[in-house]
């Protein structure tokens, strides 16, 4: 799963391996929306998609800020509409570039909310026992700068 851009509108597109190559990627209908789609990551079970949405200059808020973090479901091999995550993972800040982790019980983020230590911030929050997610946590200073620190991966090992 991928982001593409054309003319400025930017989705989430989808290759398949068949037979040792990659084939031609397609748009995830059930996914994309009039709005920019992106910074994505699909959970080790191949079941659950993490991605960022922003408002952009849509009339129509569709979130907290003007990015927010939004997810997807496989189900029955169909994404269910996107949801955005809402509070506490996003917040009236720009919340973008999530990461799960391969248990899909920590999810890692980009924010420019307060509590920072610069511009943007690494920040996680956990999967709470009733399967929604808790307040994030900033990752502190042996991984945040006062600059910008953005786009993290985790791994699955």
């Amino acid at each position: 799963i991928y982001t593409v851009r054309i003319n400025n509108q930017e989705d989430l597109y989808i290759s398949r391996k068949k037979d040792g190559e990659w084939q031609k990627g397609m748009p995830i209908a059930d996914v994309n929306t009039e709005r920019n789609e992106g910074t994505q990551q699909i959970s080790a079970d191949g079941k659950y998609l993490v991605f960022t949405m922003c408002d952009d200059n849509n009339s129509r808020p569709i979130g907290l800020g003007s990015c927010d973090i939004f997810y997807a479901e496989l189900r029955n091999g169909q994404w269910t509409k996107p949801k955005n995550l809402g509070a506490p993972v996003n917040s009236t800040a720009w919340d973008s570039q999530p990461s799960i982790s391969a248990n899909g019980q920590a999810l890692y983020f980009t924010s420019n909310r307060p509590g920072g230590f610069g511009g943007s911030d690494i920040w996680v929050s956990y999967r709470q026992s009733d399967g929604r997610w808790g307040k994030p946590v900033n990752l502190g200073e042996n991984i945040n700068t006062v600059g910008n620190d953005q786009s993290p991966f985790i791994h699955p090992d």
